[in-house]
């Protein structure tokens, strides 16, 4: 039986974003290691909910190792331990493939496989959910992320991009044996599906029955974020947005969990926005609550193509958010972006859309996001995983061209 491996930095990214890929793994044949922080106070999901996912893998026959990953580069010692961690795994166990997630991890889980793609031709896959140096970014992303991508690109095989952005940089700057544009990591439309025009009425119902549930009005605007809580996902400035516009009737609600929770309750009590600004946690029925808000607000720093977005618009709620690469590839339009760092023009796009007309703008949105459904990426994934004939070695496919140069692209057509 041929073996995979997959890698990421936290058990989360295993299980939000790559269930699809371990199941079709698994559907062609392969006997999947999974490998991740497990136990890492880092994560953004509960542990419970890691618990659960572990039981489910282990269920479903896969192998579960911890890896003591961290996603702080200045974690120095944790980063040598997880290393040792993954040069162990690599030497113990002949994997026909291996795809990783998460640039720390995916850097060291290329480094640590890097001997074993040429004396076992082991492929080499990593999807990369948005480079942390693009266009704006900070000079240290650059400085400490981009020289690594460059060097660990050279022991790719396939390097997945999930970006317009990423994928023509890549193409041109990252050595990798192929550069390949994915439509993300793929979004279910079913499960956001709002229901058909004959259920309308319960669809309505459902609805207010959620609102009810959170404690809003019919008089009350819902405002909705998803995302971990930090830096990036940039909560405080919808926060700070909320004060500018200085109107009861809205209502934030931010579904997630994370390091800067205690901070961002400080700052809405401080603008005395304690009421008006509601922290639900890690929800597990997001479905439910997207459809039940009036406009979903996405204000993140960074992004490679982002799932929180997709969801609202497969849901049809209504969105604004922040002008950055992968947002605009999904919101082409200009008055629904704003600058992330800027509260005022924050303010100014909410208003903005609610003056619009909201169930056109859905409609289209809706449209739009046809393109990145969880079908699409399983056709392109599987060709990736398909490992057919005599497994070549790396000295092999060096001849054919296809280590350590870019030989080729492939580019999912949006």
């Amino acid at each position: 039986m041929k073996e995979a491996l997959m890698t990421a930095s936290m058990a989360s990214m295993l299980d939000n974003f790559n269930r699809s890929n371990i199941n079709l793994l698994l559907e062609m044949g392969y006997k999947v290691t999974l490998a991740a922080n497990f136990d890492s106070a880092e994560d953004s999901s509960p542990p419970a909910r890691i618990a659960s996912f572990r039981a489910e893998m282990e269920a479903l026959g896969c192998r579960v190792v911890q890896i003591d990953f961290s996603r702080k580069p200045a974690n120095i010692s944790g980063q040598i331990r997880s290393f040792r961690q993954l040069q162990a795994l690599a030497a113990g166990q002949d994997f026909a493939l291996v795809h990783c997630n998460s640039p720390i991890c995916a850097a060291m889980t290329r480094l640590a496989f890097r001997k074993k793609r040429k004396t076992h031709g082991t492929r080499v896959i990593y999807t990369a959910h948005g480079f942390h140096f693009f266009r704006g970014a900070p000079v240290k992303n650059w400085l400490l992320y981009f020289p690594v991508e460059w060097v660990c690109a050279r022991w790719t095989d396939i390097l997945n991009t999930v970006n317009r952005e990423d994928y023509r940089f890549a193409k041109r700057w990252l050595k990798a044996g192929q550069v390949v544009r994915l439509p993300g990591v793929g979004i279910d439309l079913e499960k956001f599906k709002p229901g058909s025009a004959e259920l309308e009425t319960d669809r309505e119902i459902a609805r207010e029955a959620v609102r009810r549930s959170l404690g809003i009005s019919k008089n009350e605007k819902m405002l909705l974020s998803v995302g971990e809580l930090s830096r990036n996902k940039n909560h405080e400035s919808v926060i700070r947005a909320l004060s500018e516009l200085q109107n009861p009737v809205y209502r934030y609600y931010i579904c997630g969990r994370g390091l800067l929770e205690e901070e961002l309750k400080v700052l809405a009590k401080e603008l005395n926005l304690e009421d008006q600004v509601i922290f639900l946690g890690y929800r597990e029925d997001v479905a439910d609550i997207y459809q039940a808000a009036d406009l979903f607000i996405f204000p993140s720093l960074r992004e490679g193509l982002p799932m929180a977005l997709m969801e609202a618009m497969a849901a049809k709620t209504p969105v604004v958010c922040s002008d950055i690469r992968g947002n605009r590839e999904l919101v082409p339009d200009k008055e629904l972006r704003f600058n992330p760092q800027d509260a005022a023009d924050i303010a100014g796009c909410i208003q903005r859309a609610f003056k619009s007309d909201l169930s056109e703008t859905t409609e289209r949105h809706l449209y739009y996001i046809k393109k990145y459904r969880i079908e699409n990426v399983k056709v392109k994934m599987r060709k990736e995983y398909r490992i057919t004939g005599p497994e070549e070695t790396g000295e092999q496919r060096q001849g054919n061209g296809m280590d350590g140069r870019r030989n080729g692209t492939d580019q999912i057509v949006l």
